[in-house]
């Protein structure tokens, strides 16, 4: 029988990022780029959705640079797949070109923090398609749409949204889910924490339907504290009701998960909480956004190199001075 790592006798709370450290991401950039594909050949070509899954690795490979272009972002602090979509395709459309070594270039040039780039983003694609471009406007809110109708297939699209797909014959890719490393050490692993006490919570990119599914199919979903599943639909409720930009690399969603799902967000956003909360507190993530949030609410961190980097990402940890580095969440195992 494993034993948990002596390091986490420090922590009473732990707030996992969940896409690249226990869920993979995989299926999440896949469609995001098909996303950015559909959405700069609508006017192009006649589309199938079959063709395009049938080639979405090839896609994924052009608009992503192989990947590089989701390094790239994740580092800048873009922590949602549909803002990952809704860049590429701003980019796409501020320089006019489907030629994505360009779009490349043009994001190596964005600020180290993405959220000082969403409104001049928004203003130029704004006046370029003579739309509402801004971030959660309508532009983003259509390109939401349509990486949900890739995400969650035609029916189950359908279901949530209350319309049929743009583009019909979707599959649905949350439906290929796999956890980011062994199964059963995740569940040893969780199990071991759920009987320390300590509070287990998450701070997830997905919206509330999209995080259930996965933990339910692991057998995770009971070790988490029942105030604890925090997700992007409670990013987006307090983004609308405030009017501010509350994804990460701003430390709101650990905050949430911290202090519990029923925490007032004005008192979040006012910085009216317990915060010596936050000495007993590990973040526990995979990219930039994670660390950047981490640091914003003076927690704690902890890398796993299980996300698009990989042990590629183990330098730029360690100049940001993260508490651990571990190769995977295994590495919480003796």
């Amino acid at each position: 029988m494993s034993q948990l790592a002596k390091f986490l006798d420090k922590y009473d709370i732990l707030l996992f990022d969940m896409d690249g450290v226990v869920t993979s991401e995989q299926n999440y950039w896949t469609s995001a780029a098909l996303t950015v594909w559909e959405w700069i050949n609508s006017d192009k070509q006649s589309l199938s959705a079959a063709d395009m899954q049938n080639n979405a690795a090839k896609i994924r490979a052009d608009v992503f640079c192989s990947d590089r272009t989701i390094d790239l972002l994740k580092r800048k602090g873009v922590n949602s797949n549909w803002d990952l979509a809704y860049v590429v395709f701003a980019a796409c459309k501020i320089l006019d070109t489907t030629d994505f070594d360009r779009v490349y270039k043009f994001c190596e040039g964005l600020s180290d923090n993405i959220l000082d780039e969403y409104s001049p983003l928004g203003d130029k694609l704004s006046e370029i398609m003579n739309d509402d471009g801004a971030r959660n406007g309508k532009v983003w809110n259509s390109l939401m749409e349509t990486f949900q109708e890739w995400f969650l297939g035609d029916a189950l699209f359908e279901k949530e949204f209350g319309r049929k797909p743009t583009l019909c014959g979707k599959s649905g890719f949350l439906f290929a889910e796999v956890p980011v490393i062994d199964g059963e050490i995740l569940k040893e692993l969780f199990a071991l924490l759920s009987k320390t006490g300590k509070r287990l919570a998450t701070a997830t990119g997905r919206v509330h339907t999209e995080i259930y599914p996965p933990l339910e199919k692991f057998g995770l979903l009971d070790y988490f504290a029942k105030d604890g599943i925090v997700n992007y639909t409670h990013v987006m409720t307090a983004e609308r009701e405030y009017n501010t930009n509350l994804t990460k690399p701003h430390p709101y969603i650990f905050l949430k998960a911290m202090l519990g799902d029923k925490f007032p967000d004005s008192k979040i956003i006012a910085e009216d909480y317990d915060k010596s909360l936050i000495s007993r507190t590990l973040v526990v993530g995979d990219a930039g956004a994670d660390i950047l949030a981490a640091r914003a609410m003076g927690a704690d961190f902890c890398a796993v190199l299980t996300g698009v980097s990989g042990q590629a990402g183990r330098g730029y940890f360690e100049e940001m001075k993260s508490e651990y580095i571990f190769d995977s969440l295994a590495g919480f195992l003796k």
